[in-house]
């Protein structure tokens, strides 16, 4: 059996921790994963949990970070000591980071003979010393040195995190997600809607993610307010994160308190996703958006900025607005497209296993990387 150690910040509601899992259930009994967490204070329990009942071992390793330099040093030393003290055929690195080439260098430092860095966003904008452009062109650099394998959840991820001149050796692994779980339910639906006191003439906009500038969930309020000022509608919100106060005060501000349903992250996406009626995504920039794929699955028609790939996009059930629109506009295309669905949202789950993002066959193809020789 393959024994694998995932490198992660944390363990958290987000997609890459959900494919990470989908991987870790359809591989058992030929890849025995465990989890070393850099950042293992910010971990949720619950996914901790999760991965505990399918067998993971979770280290937490700490080191001091006084200072950037220093916190690097540290990582390094701490995860080298840990490498040195356990054996692992593969090092697999899900990220969006730059600076996790160092990662790579000290598992391969420390014998590790599969070291594969993983994309799984594909950023707009650089930060701190990778805004010197031979500072992100350096370390594009030494993440192809270090890594023998490069993955990449979609194209545009694979051009965010990875080189040119490395372009060619990235193999385009879908995120995969269970499709029976978001396979539509017409009584889960009713269920959650009569819970959360939705009637049914009400129109239920959704969207899921952090609470965070890249997912532009400000921007999405400003559009709720001119769908609700046009028709009776709510909005439920999904997640955590840095942005989680300054969107409660905007909500208050705006007098949209008892319109707005704030949850925190959770397990039970699909009932949420199929309480609503049309997902809202105007995000400043996405990999291969998880949640969008979940929201196709069940049958949501989507309304989404024009910058998210369309590399995962279900037939008819996806439309594009620029950010540059105005809210108002947004606002009406939203509306126009929950008012003309006419999809069998049960029938949709179909479509994921045709254009290839169904969970068992992205775990396949990692265990082929597994197992392959690197390109």
């Amino acid at each position: 059996m393959i024994k694998a150690l995932f490198i992660r910040g944390m363990l958290y509601y987000d997609g890459v921790s959900a494919v990470e899992y989908e991987w870790i259930k359809a591989l058992q009994g030929r890849v025995s994963y465990d989890y070393a967490l850099l950042d293992p204070d910010k971990s949720v329990p619950e996914k901790e949990s999760a991965v505990k009942e399918l067998g993971c071992q979770i280290y937490p390793l700490r080191y001091e970070s006084s200072s950037s330099l220093a916190s690097h040093k540290n990582r390094e030393r701490v995860l080298g000591e840990f490498l040195a003290q356990h054996h692992y055929d593969v090092v697999h690195i899900d990220t969006d980071l730059l600076s996790r080439y160092d990662v790579a260098k000290v598992a391969r430092k420390a014998g590790v003979k599969k070291v594969i860095i993983h994309s799984h966003n594909a950023m707009r904008d650089l930060h701190g010393i990778q805004k010197i452009p031979l500072a992100a062109k350096l370390e594009r650099h030494l993440i192809g040195k270090y890594a023998t394998d490069l993955a990449a959840c979609s194209k545009e991820a694979a051009k965010w995190l990875f080189s040119s001149k490395d372009q060619a050796k990235v193999r385009i692994i879908h995120n995969g997600i269970d499709r029976a779980q978001y396979t539509f339910s017409k009584e889960r639906r009713q269920k959650l809607r009569t819970s959360l006191k939705i009637s049914d003439d009400t129109l239920v906009l959704g969207n899921i993610g952090r609470l965070a500038e890249q997912k532009n969930q400000l921007f999405l309020l400003d559009i709720f307010k001119e769908v609700a000022r046009l028709t009776k509608a709510k909005l439920i919100l999904i997640g955590s994160g840095d942005k989680e106060a300054e969107i409660r005060n905007k909500i208050a501000k705006e007098g949209l308190t008892d319109q707005v349903i704030l949850i925190k992250a959770t397990d039970q996406v699909p009932d949420y996703l199929f309480a609503m009626d049309v997902f809202v995504m105007p995000s400043l920039y996405e990999g291969l958006p998880m949640t969008l794929l979940e929201a196709q699955t069940s049958g949501l028609p989507c309304v989404i900025s024009d910058v998210i790939s369309s590399e995962m996009d279900f037939p008819g059930l996806i439309k594009r607005e620029k950010l540059t629109t105005s809210p108002a506009e947004w606002a009406k295309l939203v509306i126009d497209t929950a008012k003309k669905s006419t999809f069998d949202r049960k029938q949709e789950a179909q479509v994921l296993t045709k254009i290839g993002y169904d969970n068992q066959e992205s775990a396949e193809q990692v265990y082929q990387m597994y197992v392959g020789e690197s390109k």
